[in-house]
């Protein structure tokens, strides 16, 4: 329970509670001000002018016309009280008022609030009771003249029990309603909080089970699309990245272990029998140790180039680029190294839109793609760099060559790192190179699929087609 009342939705459903309360608190003075307290002051209004019409009719008629105008208002069945009283001998002289409030004596000439006793009558008129009573009244002094020794005392009022019955029942029920949506509120308050708390909880089960190494747990999702199934859906997506690069780790560990302890052995091996040699002996030794160097230091840039931009490092700031320019750059580029390597090298393109991305990288790509072309076209003689829109505002960059292709078979896998499909390894290669594009792809949200290329020569069927098919820039 202490932990449900510690819960952030507690806290803001409490806040939201009391903030209700408070603007029913104003609405509720609101009315009560239009209604109870015009109808006070329309209460003071009328006591101030039955005063003043007989202030006139003193001053014009004398006490004789207000002691019988007093007396004749005392036998109407209304809510109106009156009391004359003659000073100083203090003789009741007209009224429906058995006794002077004790109030009326502090607040001579102010209106005051007291309790007086009305008798209680049947039907057939007989006195039955007496019944306690508010009013609200104004006591004033009148003189037939300022230094006159002779005064009466005019006691005017109003019967408000009715009003504020009607008052003291309207606030019990704002009361007792503001009491009920506050214990609602803290009840909803709990249960809404419960029901995160439980959500939260196995968000909190599955951080604890990840972080003691189980990264094939995954937040369970309820599929309403509120928002912490969107936060779900994005841990669920942070730790599906995460088990990638573990075990691209992993893989890269057993891959350098197995690939790279050959060339080490074999240039520790070389060394020790120069050592041994001649002069000429050691010369050799030392320019294949070079070589072989150079071979190990592409091979460990190659992995620092995808790890940086998998982690978004190397990716740079990303710009409008235009897909058909890098195309035919790097067509104009390699155009000389595939006539050497007897291959025509064509390239088509459409207008195409600009796409998000980083004009380093997507070089980069393509010529990795004709890199590979030239290397693996054996027995081939075109290859073909296509550019194109997408329906949906993209753009589809391919490079297709006529060469003996890859198998279906072996297409799931040539994106893997140090994953070289020729048995021989007789071409030179650490295997990084498609692992290097599938990063940049990731990189700018493109997707790379391998298709059939160009019909081969010999018309038996067909070479590779490498697809990267970029997002709307827009």
């Amino acid at each position: 329970m202490l932990r449900l009342l510690r819960t952030t939705s507690f806290r803001f459903t409490v806040i939201y509670v009391v903030l209700f309360a408070g603007a029913v608190a104003l609405l509720g003075a609101y009315l009560y001000n239009a209604t109870f307290g015009e109808a006070a002051k329309q209460t003071d209004n009328v006591i101030d002018s039955e005063i003043g019409v007989l202030a006139d009719l003193f001053s014009t008629s004398g006490p004789g016309m207000l002691t019988r105008v007093i007396r004749q208002r005392t036998a109407w069945s209304d809510d109106a009280i009156y009391m004359l009283i003659g000073a100083p001998s203090g003789a009741v002289l007209a009224g429906n008022l058995t006794a002077l409030p004790p109030e009326a004596l502090t607040a001579e000439g102010d209106f005051f609030n007291f309790k007086f006793e009305k008798p209680q009558v049947d039907a057939a008129g007989r006195e039955v009771g007496v019944q306690q009573r508010e009013a609200r009244g104004k006591m004033m002094r009148f003189r037939a003249a300022p230094d006159a020794e002779q005064s009466y005392l005019v006691v005017v009022a109003r019967d408000v029990a009715s009003r504020e019955f009607l008052r003291q029942r309207s606030q019990n029920v704002v009361t007792r309603a503001a009491l009920v949506t506050i214990a609602f509120g803290v009840v909803i308050g709990l249960i809404f909080s419960r029901s995160l708390l439980r959500r939260v909880e196995v968000v909190n089960r599955t951080a604890r089970a990840v972080r003691g190494g189980d990264l094939t747990r995954r937040i369970p999702t309820t599929g309403g699309g509120d928002e912490l199934d969107d936060l779900g859906e994005n841990l669920n997506a942070m730790l599906d990245q995460i088990e990638r690069l573990m075990a691209g780790m992993r893989d890269v560990s057993d891959n350098i272990a197995h690939d790279l302890r050959s060339p080490l052995t074999r240039m520790r091996n070389r060394l020790g029998d120069a050592l041994k040699g001649g002069a000429e002996a050691k010369d050799a030794a030392l320019r294949a140790t070079i070589d072989d160097s150079e071979k190990l230091l592409a091979t460990f840039n190659a992995l620092l180039s995808i790890a940086r931009i998998q982690s978004g490092e190397g990716a740079g700031v990303f710009a409008p680029i235009d897909i058909v320019a890098i195309a035919e750059e790097m067509a104009e580029l390699y155009e000389p190294a595939a006539q050497d390597a007897g291959f025509d090298l064509m390239l088509s393109t459409a207008p195409t839109p600009t796409v998000n991305g980083s004009r380093e990288l997507v070089s980069q790509a393509v010529a990795n793609f004709l890199d590979n072309a030239l290397k693996y076209a054996e027995g081939g003689t075109r290859i073909e760099v296509t550019v194109a829109p997408t329906r949906a505002g993209g753009a589809i960059l391919s490079v297709a060559d006529d060469g003996p292709g890859v198998a279906s078979s072996d297409r799931a896998r040539i994106f893997e790192r140090f994953v070289r499909l020729e048995a021989s390894r007789s071409t030179q290669g650490s295997g990084l190179g498609l692992s290097l594009v599938s990063a940049i792809a990731r990189a700018h949200g493109a997707k790379i699929a391998l298709k059939d290329g160009l019909k081969r020569p010999q018309g038996d069927g067909y070479g590779l087609r490498v697809e990267m098919t970029f997002p709307s820039g827009a």
